[in-house]
Order: structure tokens, then C-alpha cells, then sequence
């Protein structure tokens, strides 16, 4: 190694890693260049993976193809990866032949470009996180591996003498510890060839199943209800990340993220992300949704390495896209969440009339609740028919009870290491470092009564000056003093809040019942409105009825008169024809008799002649 570098203690990792990369056929000055650079890690996995060397600029690959650079740039970035600047080898063989395929395929137009170009996002951007997280499975695998076979001080004295003497880490270890961290960091090596494999039984699987879900939603479309979007949040996690170390965090993350995926799957359902202390997951039917909900919170409430979570849930029609959802009713879900309690499930309106019929459930109304960008809505809890309050409530007051011991036997310990730290240095201090070692401010600031009192006790039983006593216990008394007055103000504070809560409480539930009365009220104007309308309507009815009676009795009295009349003008006529026809005949009678001798004579000669005629008959009948 180069003099002129100076390189502080190798770590552990660093070890292995040399020790790979000279196994591998590394040079060994390329490896110590590496390890002074910082990039050992990044020549690690250049060898791991065998990336091949870039030999192609943008033209090269443009010309090669056909296709132009700006369609190449597109695709690149749609990938995840940077931009090529022109004129630097960035693509190897491999790029070449893939780039030499797709795109000239799209070209043709045996792809949608919009469509592929999407595609290749969804692909880099999960491939990418799928790397990140092989790289991490492989480190942490290296490390426990290591941990195994390595005696972390042996290793630690070796490579600091190395460091030292000015050799490489590597020669300082001796043959058995090297072969061990070889042999770990070769079973680490073997994890990368088994990943493409992985991915691609993974990728069909989920195909498959991705494709079977959309032929039964095709095939009963009619018959599809709407799918369930929920959000399980992890309580306490912000305040866990501030306390836990690096590698407690890690497993409660894990412990998190596996029982997630594990209820998920039991149901049928699919994890759309994950984000820190959250978990979003949609069902295609809002009753496995609801099942999927309180599992995970049963889940989550029996882990013992875990806190409660809080589930919200919501119906309705969502958007599918690139794997991911979006919607009113994702924006609603995750809003619910936020105001349930731990180990609660809240559900939203769509939910609820969906499962409000269904025996295996029991929903209960709660206030109702503004919601950001959404506005009030009305919430349910849900549990399952039977379960009792006080079946969740015994449980978390025995979790709570257990994080209560663990807390007090936590600040024991911190008490005691305080008293004795103070034993010790106690002579050789001055007041303001003895309270440093004492630690009273920290352990006063949420200390019990009983640890006062130990905190009084070690004061009056150590061998400190009267004067520094009398300080001690006046700063004891004070801190004690003020956390009186702490919790007081917290306790006004709680009692404040309490009444205002109980005051909007209160103010909602004048205001609801100022809504009934005025609904009751205008109910109640709208049924005297509708009663006088029918009224007015019956009175109109009968109205007419007595308007159509006098106009059919009118009807009738006129017919009977006009009949009356017609009778009484025949009678007149046929009085007046007949009085006519007797007047004339008595004209006639009388024109007879004037005439009566002449009709007389005229009858005798018609008479003579007729007697002529019928002797001339009979003579000629002779």
C-alpha cells in the first residue's frame, strides 16, 4: 500500500470484500485503490454481476439500429437510467442487442410507443428498487455471515496492526480467518446468479394471477362490486424511529412489512405499497377487505415486538394504473386513518352500506369527522359480531402494562448507574459536574416519586460536603417542584382539551340537533303544505261534482221544458190543422149545397148513361 494514503481500521465488510475481489482474480493494488478511493464496494459489484464494459456512444448505437438518438434518449431515461451525453461509450454488447430489438419493433409499430415508453418506467423504477434491495439482502448476509466465523476482536487487532505497519488488510489476516471470509462472501456471491431466475417465476406468477383477476371481473362485470382500498398504520412508529437503534428499527420494519404481506395474501388481496409505517392494500370486494382490516389489526395487536395499527377503509370505483391506484376513494382511506384509534378498523359510507346488512360484522357510528380536501363525513368502527370491548380492552391494558414495566425497570437501571457513578467521582467533583454525572435533569425530567426519593437518599448518603448536599437537594426539590407544576399545566391542559372536546362535542350535537328540529320543522311545513293542497283539491273535486250535478240537473230541466213545449206546439198545430180542416169543410159542405141541384142533375144524367151502357152490354152478350 502507497505510503502517502492514510487509511484508518478496516471494517469488517471491507475485509470480506477484499478478500472476495482477490479470490475473484482482482489485482491487488486495484483492490487497495478501491478501499483508499472509497469504491470498494462499487468494484464489488461491478465484478459480482459482470457488467460488461461500455464500448458504444449514442451515434454508434443510432446508426446501428436505425433509430434515432432523441427516440434512444427517451427510452434510456423511461428505464431509470442517466442520460447518454454524446460521445461517451455507454452501451455495451449486451444494450446494443436489446436497444437493436425493441425498438425497431415499436417502429414498425408492432408496439404502442406512448404505451411501451410507459411500460419501461414501471420496469426501471421496480427493477431499481429490486436491486437496491438484493444489494442490501447481499451486505446483510455478508455481515451475519461474517459474524459466524469471524472473532470481531481478533479481526479488529489484526487489521489495525495491518493498517499500521502500512500492509494491506488482507495480508495481516491468517489463512483460517481469510478462508472463512472468502467462503462467507462466495455464499453471498452465489445469492446474485439465483435472482434472474427468482424474478422471472415471480413475474410470471403474478402475471398469471394479475391476468386471471381481470377475466372474472370481464366475465361478471355486472355482477363485480365495488373494489376496497385500505391503509394500516403503524402507531408510534414516528416516536420508535427517534429511541430504537439502527438494527431493532430494521426488525420491527421487517416484523411490519411481513405480517402485512402475510394478511394480505391469506385474503386474496394485493399490497400497492408500502411507505415507512403504512401499508396500502386493495381487495376486490369490500367483505375481504373488511376481514383482511381486522386480521391485521389482530395480527399486529398480538405481536409482541410491535405496537397496535390503525386501519382505515373505503369503497368505491378506483383507477387502476401501472400497479398503483387513484381516486377519491384512495384519497378517503387514507384520510380515515388518520383519525382512528390504535387497534381500530373506521370505515367510510360506501363500506358501510355494503356490509351494513351482513351478520358478520357489527358497525357502530362514530361523530362525524372533517377530513382534509374531503370534508365531513360520516364514520363507523367495525369489529366482528360477538367480539366484546372488553376483550380488546384487556388486552391493551395488558400491552400497556408491560410497556409500564419496561419502562420502570429501564429508569431503575438508570437510577442506580446515576448513584453509583456519583459514589465514585463524588470526592473529586464539583457541585455543577456532580449533577452531570447524576444525570438530574435527564432522569428527573419524567422521574417518579419513589425515584426522587432514591435520588435524595443517594445524596444524604454520600459523603459530599454539607453545602453540596444542601445544593443537591435544592436542585432535586426544585426539578421535583416543577414536574408538579408540569403535570399540573399538562393536567389543565388534558382537562382544557377534554372540555373543549366535550364543547365541540357538544356544539355538534346542538348543531345535529338543530338540523333535526329544522328538518322536523320543514317535514312538518311540507306535510301541512301537502294537507292543504289535497284540501284545495278535495274541495275542488267536489265542486266540480256539484258543478257537473246542477249542470245535468239544468240539462234535464231544459229537456223536460223543451219537451213540454215541442208537446204543447204539436197539440197547437194539430188544433190549428184540424180547426183548418173543419173550416174547410165546412166551406165545402157549403159550397155543396149551393151547388147540390146541379151535382144532382149531373148524378141522373150520369145515371140514364150508365143504364144505356148496360143494356147495350147485355144485348150484345144475346
Amino acid at each position: 500500500m502507497n505510503g502517502a494514503y492514510q487509511v484508518g481500521p478496516l471494517s469488517e465488510a471491507e475485509v470480506v470484500l477484499q478478500a472476495l475481489l482477490v479470490d475473484l482474480g482482482v489485482p491487488v493494488p486495484e483492490v487497495e485503490r478501491a478501499t483508499i478511493e472509497g469504491t470498494l464496494h462499487l468494484l464489488a459489484l461491478e465484478r459480482l454481476v459482470s457488467l460488461e464494459a461500455a464500448a458504444y456512444t449514442l451515434e454508434q448505437v443510432a446508426a446501428t439500429t436505425g433509430i434515432g438518438a432523441e427516440q434512444i434518449r427517451a427510452y434510456w431515461r423511461a428505464l431509470g437510467f442517466p442520460e447518454p451525453r454524446p460521445g461517451e461509450p455507454v452501451f455495451s454488447d449486451t444494450d446494443l442487442e436489446m436497444l437493436s430489438v425493441v425498438l425497431p419493433f415499436i417502429a414498425e409499430g408492432g408496439l404502442d410507443e406512448a404505451g411501451t415508453t410507459q411500460m419501461a418506467r414501471v420496469i426501471g423504477s421496480s427493477l431499481a428498487k429490486i436491486a437496491t434491495a438484493q444489494i442490501e439482502a447481499i451486505e446483510r448476509a455478508v455481515s451475519e455471515s461474517t459474524s459466524d466465523v469471524v472473532d470481531d476482536d481478533r479481526l479488529d487487532e489484526d487489521v489495525l496492526e495491518a493498517v499500521e505497519q502500512g500492509d494491506a488488510g488482507l495480508e495481516a489476516l491468517d489463512p483460517e480467518v481469510e478462508a472463512d471470509l472468502v467462503a462467507a462472501a462466495r455464499r453471498a456471491a452465489e445469492l446474485l446468479p439465483m435472482m434472474p431466475r427468482l424474478m422471472e417465476f415471480v413475474w410470471r406468477r403474478h402475471l398469471g394471477h394479475a391476468a386471471r383477476r381481470r377475466i372474472i371481473r370481464a366475465a361478471t362485470e355486472e355482477e363485480v362490486d365495488d373494489v376496497c382500498v385500505g391503509f394500516a398504520d403503524l402507531v408510534g412508529f414516528t416516536a420508535a424511529t427517534q429511541e430504537l437503534p439502527e438494527d431493532e428499527l430494521a426488525h420491527v420494519v421487517d416484523r411490519f412489512e411481513s405480517i402485512a404481506y402475510d394478511c394480505v395474501a391469506v385474503h386474496g388481496g394485493r399490497v400497492i405499497k408500502t411507505i415507512g409505517d403504512e401499508v396500502m392494500f386493495l381487495t376486490d370486494s369490500p367483505k375481504a377487505g373488511a376481514e383482511l382490516a381486522l386480521d391485521l389489526a389482530a395480527a399486529y395487536r398480538a405481536d409482541p415486538d410491535l405496537s397496535d395499527v390503525r386501519v382505515g377503509l373505503a369503497a368505491g370505483k378506483v383507477l387502476e394504473r401501472d400497479g398503483d391506484v387513484y381516486g377519491p376513494v384512495v384519497n378517503l382511506a387514507s384520510r380515515i386513518v388518520a383519525i382512528a384509534f390504535p387497534g381500530s378498523v373506521v370505515v367510510g359510507p360506501n363500506l358501510h352500506a355494503s356490509l351494513a346488512e351482513d351478520e358478520a360484522f357489527e358497525l357502530k357510528s362514530i361523530r362525524s369527522h372533517y377530513l382534509k380536501d374531503i370534508g365531513r363525513v360520516r364514520l363507523w368502527t367495525m369489529r366482528r359480531a360477538g367480539e366484546h370491548d372488553d376483550e380488546a380492552d384487556l388486552r391493551a391494558t395488558s400491552r400497556r402494562a408491560a410497556r409500564r414495566r419496561f419502562i420502570l425497570e429501564r429508569r431503575e437501571r438508570r437510577r442506580a448507574d446515576a448513584v453509583r457513578r456519583a459514589d465514585e467521582v463524588a470526592p473529586d467533583l464539583a457541585v455543577g459536574d456532580l449533577l452531570d454525572v447524576l444525570e438530574v435533569d435527564e432522569h428527573v425530567e419524567d422521574a417518579t416519586t419513589g425515584e426522587y426519593e432514591a435520588l435524595t437518599d443517594a445524596v444524604l448518603a454520600s459523603d459530599l460536603d454539607e453545602e453540596t448536599q444542601v445544593e443537591l437537594l435544592a436542585d432535586i426539590e426544585a426539578a421535583k417542584r416543577l414536574q408538579d407544576l408540569e403535570e399540573q399545566a399538562e393536567a389543565l391542559a388534558v382537562e382544557a382539551d377534554a372540555a373543549a372536546e366535550r364543547r365541540i362535542a357538544q356544539i355538534e350535537e346542538d348543531a345535529r340537533r338543530r338540523i333535526e328540529e329544522i328538518e322536523a320543522d320543514k317535514r312538518r311545513q311540507v306535510e301541512h303544505v301537502l294537507s292543504e293542497a289535497e284540501q284545495r283539491a278535495q274541495k275542488a273535486n267536489e265542486e266540480a261534482s256539484r258543478r257537473v250535478k246542477r249542470v245535468a240537473e239544468e240539462t234535464e230541466r231544459r229537456a223536460e221544458r223543451a219537451e213540454r213545449d215541442a208537446r204543447r206546439d204539436a197539440k197547437r198545430m194539430a188544433a190549428k190543422a184540424r180547426s183548418e180542416r173543419e173550416k174547410a169543410e165546412a166551406e165545402r159542405e157549403k159550397a155543396d149545397e149551393s151547388s147540390g141541384d146541379r151535382r144532382q142533375g149531373e148524378r141522373r144524367r150520369l145515371g140514364r148513361r150508365s143504364g144505356d151502357d148496360a143494356d147495350a152490354d147485355a144485348d150484345g152478350e144475346a
